[in-house]
């Protein structure tokens, strides 16, 4: 995107330089027909016009160059923030995973406790309502298992997608090919390719 912004830019800035050569070109012609019949004052003030317009067209020059170092300035300032977010982003993600597992595992670990200590105090008549509680926890422990093999099977389709993508980039396929290829949005084949490790 940044690309197309500095190629319009550099649209814009030969569009304006043609317009300004035409400029000069039309003032030339009427100079040349005033040159027939001319005397020194009219030659001065030619002189004077062609300076102006020099003058000018700097002044233009300058003003554009100045206009497209600000564009880029701040391309690369929003660049950086893009960066900067996804970094973010990342981190929050890991974190969040992280909790999550910590909570299954804690959880997984406190439902042991209880049965252990349960099964130590267990007696003849509670032992049908004991072996009740174990299948509901078995199941709990079944629901929660599913749950993490669930974000780790994300967790896989996400690192296979990026290294689907990066396989395809390497082929020479455009981000949109891969998008298409991969049924995918052309966003994420980018940001996928833009967090790969620079060499």
């Amino acid at each position: 995107m940044g690309n197309t912004v500095i190629i319009l830019l550099g649209y814009i800035l030969t569009f304006i330089l043609i317009l300004v050569i035409i400029s000069l070109l039309l003032r030339i012609r009427k100079i040349e027909r005033k040159l027939i019949n001319f005397s020194p004052t009219e030659a001065y003030v030619i002189m004077e016009n062609m300076r102006e317009m020099v003058a000018e067209s700097s002044r233009i020059a300058d003003s554009l160059d100045a206009a497209i170092k600000q564009k880029e300035a701040v391309l690369e300032d929003l660049s950086d923030l893009v960066d900067e977010k996804l970094i973010r982003f990342e981190r929050a993600n890991k974190n969040i995973d992280n909790k999550a597992v910590n909570k299954t595992v804690k959880k997984i670990e406190e439902i042991e406790e209880r049965k252990e200590n349960e099964e130590s105090f267990i007696s003849s008549e509670t032992l049908i309502k004991e072996s009740i509680s174990k299948q509901q926890a078995a199941k709990s422990v079944t629901m929660q298992n599913s749950s993490v093999n669930n974000t780790v099977n994300e967790q896989v389709n996400k690192q296979d997608k990026k290294s689907r993508i990066i396989a395809m980039n390497n082929e020479g396929k455009e981000p949109i090919e891969i998008a298409r290829d991969l049924g995918i949005s052309v966003t994420e084949v980018q940001l996928a390719l833009r967090l790969l490790p620079k060499v």
